[in-house]
């Protein structure tokens, strides 16, 4: 495995309002839009190659848009970009659409038991953060990865990615930032991030 530059998806209507979308959907707002340019062009100088650099993504619809954007900057098509269903979020299971508020109004006990612990315990209907870890770790393990990859995914994804990339605990990395507006490198079993230009 050679060098992964992962990204998060730029910050959308449900981020914004503190919804948990999970594996459905909302537009990216104006600034992600931003965020996921201003991605692109720290990625075109990250990059040996802008125009041929396999990128992953997945397909759910924040991560396709903020693709666009991306490619965008990197000066080539969407078309040439692989989309994969094993990249897409978790799913937030009955709790998706929801506030935390909500959420607890919903079904308390089952909040208050995923809240406990969100590697084990998934939302009703749902994934846990094992499931994805164990999603991410099959991806890595199947996928022949070249010198340089880029994959845009999400944030519970993407933390138990940088796990599985890294061979870490992935319980530990539950509250591993995952922003949307830098990169997270991923190279010789080690991780760093590369911040944008962006700025609010």
């Amino acid at each position: 495995m050679g060098v992964i530059y992962l990204l998060r998806h730029g910050e959308t209507e449900w981020n914004r309002t503190g919804r948990m979308q999970g594996q459905q959907d909302s537009h990216l707002t104006r600034r992600g839009a931003e965020q996921a340019s201003a991605m692109g062009r720290l990625l075109a100088t990250l990059v040996t190659e802008p125009g041929t650099v396999p990128i992953w993504c997945s397909p759910l619809g924040r991560a396709r848009q903020s693709c666009s954007l991306v490619c965008d900057a990197l000066g080539r098509s969407l078309e040439t970009v692989r989309f994969d269903d094993r990249l897409i979020e978790i799913d937030d299971g009955s709790f998706v659409g929801m506030t935390a508020t909500e959420a607890v109004q919903h079904d308390r006990q089952a909040w208050e038991r995923r809240l406990s612990d969100p590697f084990r315990n998934a939302a009703p209907g749902g994934e846990c953060c094992r499931d994805v870890f164990e999603r991410a770790s099959a991806w890595l393990a199947a996928v022949d990865l070249g010198d340089e990859t880029v994959i845009i995914a999400h944030g519970v994804f993407n933390r138990m990615f940088v796990a599985a990339a890294c061979g870490l605990n992935p319980e530990a990395f539950l509250g591993f930032p995952a922003p949307q507006d830098a990169i997270v490198r991923i190279s010789a079993g080690d991780y760093s991030l590369v911040e944008t230009d962006y700025s609010d």
